[in-house]
């Protein structure tokens, strides 16, 4: 029963158990391979609206289409292919790095605060604690460094206290290709050959049990939960809740020898895709709260493309878009295939977190559908736009089939716009809005833009 996930630039094969035959298989893959300020600085009140030369969307958009709340146009980059990680949707505004600032818009576009850094922002963690803070990471001073930490607080507007990242792990320093994932009141940091776990508070490292020097972690995830997967020497790997107010493990489920832990796709309910050293096989995992295994998900011959970005050394675990998990239920986007009509499109798979089973599907002709989030019993999904069409959320019934229901139809005057996003970050929030923000720059200053807000 193989299935071919995409996560970063590779494409790997691999195989889901059933609940008689709970060992992954190997199987090879046939796809292609001046002194800083703490305090925000205040954006002048007569100063001019991002998009103030652009014709305004809302002016000629059609019956049924959502308003656009505001659009922003991206930076200029020193160089084609530029990073501007972290984005984080507040009650009525939202936040965004852009290079050396984190930036505040309100629900027009107009800028509510920025809070400058030293260097570049590098890495940040996709969710800020209850209270509204979240910690970054910025370049260090040397060559791809990305060493430095912040605490920004996102409702204040204040940056809270700036120190450099604990050296851990075989190598020390160095933090080439820095994740984060921020859970409560602690972020866990891992790199190429290292790894550590700070307090939110005050920056510190926080004690965390340390492991033999044949074994390293791999990446941490957070949200919900935070959880640390990590692989030794020996082909054993493990994957540990850890508590984020003391840094002890709360449980340890130990991986089957020979694979590890690839990606976290949720944190609670626990969800992870495993893969061999070659990353040629594995499954999709759930686990239960204590760290037994809970379902080896029965993915069939089916492929599969939960959209993860690119993380070279994969310390970025928890990244991943376009997977859903309920206390039941998984969601998984099916990979690209050609429809019975037209264009490229995918289906959403939704399987039993408790038998493993699939559950149902639902199908788009001609449509690239990728799920968001819960809405109560009902799934909430973004289908992409195509050469003639703009975006829509939909809504999907418990029961699967196709889309019941739209819940915006993004306007047809910003369709160009919004398939001109390369590597994105989605967010369809509780008020019904929709946004759009880049976390990777092209360099196409005339058209690319680093936010879209829709809303009904």
């Amino acid at each position: 029963m193989a299935v071919v996930l995409a996560a970063g630039g590779g494409v790997w094969a691999v195989v889901g158990g059933d609940d008689g035959d709970k060992e992954p298989k190997a199987q090879q893959s046939t796809e292609p391979k001046e002194k800083e300020s703490t305090e925000p600085t205040k954006a002048p009140e007569e100063s001019a609206t991002p998009e103030e030369e652009e014709l305004d969307p809302n002016e000629i958009r059609q019956d049924g289409e959502a308003k656009v709340l505001f659009q922003t146009s991206a930076p200029k980059v020193t160089r084609s292919g530029e990073d501007v990680p972290g984005f984080w949707v507040l009650d009525d505004y939202v936040v965004k790095a852009v290079q050396t600032k984190i930036v505040a818009y309100d629900n027009s576009g107009a800028e509510k605060w920025n809070v400058p850094l030293p260097k570049t922002v590098c890495a940040a963690p996709t969710t800020a604690n209850d209270d509204g803070k979240v910690v970054v990471a910025y370049e260090g001073r040397k060559k791809d460094e990305c060493s430095q930490l912040a605490l920004i607080d996102l409702r204040a507007g204040k940056k809270l206290w700036d120190k450099p990242a604990p050296e851990g792990g075989m190598f020390g320093g160095g933090y080439n290709s820095l994740g984060l994932a921020q859970s409560g009141d602690a972020v866990g940091l891992s790199w190429f050959g290292g790894s550590a776990l700070v307090s939110v508070k005050d920056g510190n490292p926080l004690p965390v049990q340390e492991l033999t020097a044949a074994c390293s972690v791999k990446g941490w995830a957070g949200g919900k939960a935070l959880l640390r997967a990590y692989s030794c020497n020996d082909g054993t790997a493990k994957l540990q809740k850890v508590d984020p107010a003391t840094g002890k493990v709360a449980w340890t489920y130990p991986v089957r020898k020979g694979y590890e832990v690839a990606k976290i796709y949720s944190t609670s309910p626990v969800v992870i895709h495993l893969v061999n050293k070659d990353r040629k096989s594995g499954g999709l995992i759930a686990v239960k709260e204590g760290g037994k295994e809970r379902s080896a998900l029965d993915l069939g011959g089916q492929n599969y493309q939960p959209d993860c970005g690119m993380s070279i050394f994969g310390s970025s675990m928890g990244s991943c878009q376009g997977v859903v998990a309920s206390d039941d239920t998984f969601f998984l986007p099916t990979a690209l295939g050609k429809s019975s009509s037209s264009g490229l499109t995918t289906e959403i798979h939704a399987f039993d977190l408790n038998t493993g089973k699939k559950k149902w599907e639902s199908k788009t002709d001609g449509r690239m559908m990728s799920p968001l989030r819960m809405d109560g019993k009902n799934l909430i999904a973004y289908q992409q736009p195509t050469y003639d069409k703009a975006g829509t959320i939909v809504s999907i019934s418990p029961s699967g089939g196709k889309p019941q229901k739209t819940v915006l139809q993004l306007p047809a005057a910003t369709r160009e716009a919004e398939n001109g996003f390369y590597r994105t970050r989605r967010v369809f929030d509780e008020r019904g809005r929709f946004y759009l923000a880049s976390e990777r720059l092209t360099g196409d200053e005339e058209k690319e833009k680093l936010i879209m807000a829709f809303g009904p």
